[in-house]
């Protein structure tokens, strides 16, 4: 499975920033680092991010769910 975390600085914006990663831990832990940073940055007054796998059959990024429908917010929430 190939994913990717996607992240935007500053919402609108049409630059986006992808750091693929080997699994969701993975993800989590680069996810958590954008907030982190952003939290200290003044400049960044809104963001957004997520974590996107690759549709072998559609050949394209979709936003990644686990088995039971949860996306990276849901899966990142019940962790904390």
């Amino acid at each position: 499975m190939e994913l990717r975390v996607w992240y935007i600085d500053r919402v609108p914006s049409n630059k986006s920033t992808y750091v693929k990663v080997k699994n969701v831990k993975e993800a989590i832990l680069v996810i958590n680092t954008f907030i982190q940073r952003d939290l200290n940055d003044d400049r960044i007054t809104d963001n957004a991010m997520g974590l996107q796998v690759w549709n072998k059959d559609d050949k394209e990024w979709v936003e990644y769910e686990n088995k039971d429908g949860e996306d990276i917010d849901v899966i990142m929430e019940k962790k904390s």
